[in-house]
C-alpha cells in the first residue's frame, strides 16, 4: 500500500509518522483533503482597472476600523447578483485595510464548495507550520487559538445548501468578509451590504477605461454614456462591452450591434482578463440558473415577460384561482392551456394556490439574487437578467 514510503512505523494497527528533517516530506505524509493545492489561500490583488465603489469601501472601512468593541470578531457580508463586483470590491478593500491596520495574516478562501473550503483551511494550517495536520479542522483551530488580527475573504459562498456557520471560526477575534449571491447569509454576519449597479459617473468611467483607455472626444463621451446607461451601469456588462468595443473599434455602432446581436454579445467570453474572470454575462448567471428548481425557473420565466419592477404576487394568485373561470367562456385555447402548464409549477399538487409554497419558490430565486423582494408581495428582477 505504501510503496516507496519511509520514516514511519505501524504499531498495533496505528500508522505513526516519524519526525522528519524535511517539512515538505511531513506535508506529503499529512492527510491532504481533496482539492488541496499548496498556497491556495494566497490572496490575489484587485484588478488594475478597479473603479469607484467609494461608498461601499467607506462603509467597510468604518466597520472594520471601528474601536467601539475592539475584541469582537467582525464579519461583513457583501451580497448581490453574480458579476456585480463583490469579489473585486473585497480585494480592493483588503489593500486599503492593509495600509491602515496591521493584519498578521491574510487569506482568500474559495467557498464555492465545502470541499474547497475544507482544503483552504488545511492550507491555512500548513501555512502556519502545522505540517502534520490531520484534517481541515487544524486550520480553524489555529485561527481560533491565535488572537491575532487575521483577515479572511470567503469568496463566492453562493450555495445555500452549504452550512457556512460550520466554517466560521467561533472566536472573539479576526476579520472576515463573505461575498455571496445569497442574501440569507445576513443572518450569520455582523453587518451586510447589497452590492448593486454602479452609480452613473463610476459606470461611465469604467466603460471609458475599458473601451478607449485614453482621452475621449465629446462625441465619444456621449456614446460611452449612452452605452453605460443601456447596460444599467452593471460592472460585468461594462467590462465585457469595453473589451468588445476595444477589439472591434466599434464604439459608434455598439448600441446598434447590441440591438441586433444581443444574445451573441452577452454570451461572448473575454479571452484575456485582468482579474482572471473570463465568463460571459449570461454564463455567470447560468451558474445560478442551473441550480434552480423547475418551480423557480417557471417563476422567473413569467417575470421575464413583465416589467422588471413591482411585479405583484397578486398577479400569480389571481391567475391560479381564476384559470378555470377563464377557460370555460372562451372555449379551447392554446394560450390558456400553456398558462395552466406554467401555473401548475407554482401551485400545489392539486393545483391549488398556496402562499407558503409560493414564498418558498421566491426565497429560492432570491437566494441566488436572481429575484429581489422589493416589499411585501412585490418583486423585482434586474433588467439584464430579465
Amino acid at each position: 500500500m505504501f510503496s516507496g514510503a519511509h520514516d514511519f512505523e505501524i504499531s498495533h494497527s496505528n500508522f505513526i509518522v516519524r519526525e522528519s528533517h524535511h517539512q515538505t516530506e511531513d506535508i506529503q505524509m499529512a492527510i491532504q483533503p481533496p482539492g488541496y493545492i499548496r498556497g491556495m489561500t494566497d490572496c490575489p490583488r484587485s484588478t488594475l482597472a478597479f473603479t469607484g465603489r467609494n461608498e461601499i469601501l467607506e462603509s467597510l472601512e468604518k466597520f472594520f476600523l471601528s474601536t467601539t468593541v475592539p475584541t469582537n470578531q467582525k464579519v461583513f457580508l457583501l451580497y448581490g447578483l453574480g458579476g456585480v463586483g463583490k469579489t473585486q470590491t473585497a480585494l480592493k478593500f483588503k489593500q486599503r485595510l492593509s495600509s491602515k491596520k496591521r493584519l498578521t495574516k491574510i487569506y482568500f478562501i474559495k467557498a464555492n464548495t465545502e470541499q474547497l473550503i475544507q482544503a483552504s483551511y488545511f492550507d491555512i494550517a500548513i501555512d502556519n507550520g502545522i505540517v502534520q495536520a490531520q484534517d481541515w479542522h487544524a486550520g480553524i483551530h489555529w485561527l481560533h487559538s491565535n488572537q491575532e488580527s487575521w483577515f479572511i475573504i470567503m469568496d463566492k459562498a453562493d450555495d445555500p445548501k452549504i452550512p457556512l456557520t460550520k466554517y466560521l471560526p467561533s472566536c472573539g477575534h479576526g476579520n472576515i468578509i463573505i461575498t455571496s449571491r445569497n442574501p440569507d447569509l445576513q443572518d450569520v454576519t455582523t453587518q451586510s451590504l447589497e452590492v448593486q449597479n454602479m452609480v452613473p459617473t463610476e459606470g461611465i468611467q469604467l466603460l471609458s477605461l475599458k473601451a478607449v483607455g485614453g482621452s475621449l472626444t465629446a462625441e465619444q463621451e456621449k456614446k460611452v454614456a449612452q452605452i453605460a446607461k443601456r447596460l444599467h451601469y452593471f460592472p460585468l456588462a461594462l467590462v465585457h462591452a469595453g473589451a468588445y468595443i476595444r477589439q472591434r473599434k466599434c464604439l459608434s455602432t455598439y448600441l446598434e450591434r447590441l440591438q441586433n446581436l444581443r444574445r451573441q454579445i452577452l454570451e461572448k467570453e473575454i479571452p484575456q482578463s485582468l482579474d482572471g474572470y473570463s465568463l460571459s454575462i449570461y454564463a455567470t448567471w447560468k451558474l445560478s440558473w442551473d441550480e434552480l428548481s423547475d418551480q423557480a425557473k417557471a417563476l422567473l420565466s413569467v417575470c421575464a415577460h413583465l416589467h422588471y419592477e413591482k411585479i405583484p404576487r397578486l398577479l400569480f394568485e389571481r391567475a391560479m384561482k381564476n384559470i378555470d373561470n377563464v377557460y370555460m367562456p372562451l372555449g379551447p385555447s392554446n394560450a390558456v392551456d400553456e398558462a395552466r402548464i406554467i401555473l401548475s409549477e407554482l401551485a400545489t399538487f392539486e393545483n391549488v394556490w398556496d402562499l407558503n409554497q409560493f414564498d418558498e419558490i421566491v426565497i429560492e430565486a432570491n437566494s441566488y439574487s436572481l429575484l429581489q423582494v422589493a416589499d411585501e408581495g412585490l418583486y423585482e428582477i434586474h433588467p439584464l437578467v430579465q
